[in-house]
């Protein structure tokens, strides 16, 4: 995918679902192609439809749902992007890129609750446990534990997340993002931790 930051994020939790395709069912050369082209989609709009075609042929497609979802949250549908990506946790259970990416998709809903808040701190938990060395997976707990207001905790992730990220060479502008949220909870730190 060719589309901004998001898909960037997501793409580097440290391979894809592609990977788990031994558990899923043969996906036939139609919807395989249908897969490829959304994957390299102009924009998020026009890799959704085609995913959601590839769905509509095969709909235990893995590959088209984490796709979708991850389209939609670049298009700012976190809500719709959340139900999709649930469904491929079902299908595969514990995937840590879609458990990242269900952290994502809860850190960007609209007047984030806190309910939501630990349900993203538990996939995202559950992401660093199982890939320690994903820095998509360490920036998405830090932001998430930013939100819930534990700072120190969202530094720690922040700065796994930076150092990790610069290990692996990732995209200069990837490796900003990481680095404004480390800077983040560095100020936050600072304006909430109490006087010594």
């Amino acid at each position: 995918m060719r589309w901004g930051l998001i898909a960037i994020l997501l793409a580097v939790c440290g391979g894809s679902v592609d990977a788990q395709t031994s558990e899923w069912p043969q996906l036939s050369p139609e919807v395989e192609q249908l897969n490829r082209t959304a994957d390299n989609a102009a924009s998020p709009a026009a890799a959704a439809k085609l995913y959601t075609e590839s769905l509509r042929l095969q709909p235990d497609n893995g590959p088209a749902l984490y796709g979708l979802g991850r389209a939609l949250l670049e298009q700012d549908r976190a809500a719709e992007s959340l139900e999709i990506l649930r469904k491929l946790d079902k299908l595969t259970p514990n995937h840590p890129d879609t458990l990242t990416a269900m952290a994502a998709a809860l850190a960007r809903q609209p007047n984030l609750r806190r309910a939501q808040i630990a349900e993203g701190l538990d996939y995202a938990t559950r992401a660093v446990e199982l890939r320690s060395d994903s820095p998509a997976a360490w920036h998405i707990l830090s932001v998430l534990h930013h939100a819930n207001g534990d700072y120190a905790a969202a530094a720690e992730a922040a700065i796994h997340s930076v150092t990790l990220a610069s290990q692996q060479e990732l995209d200069p502008d990837l490796i900003m993002v990481y680095q404004q949220q480390e800077l983040a909870c560095f100020d936050a730190l600072a304006v909430f931790s109490p006087l010594e």
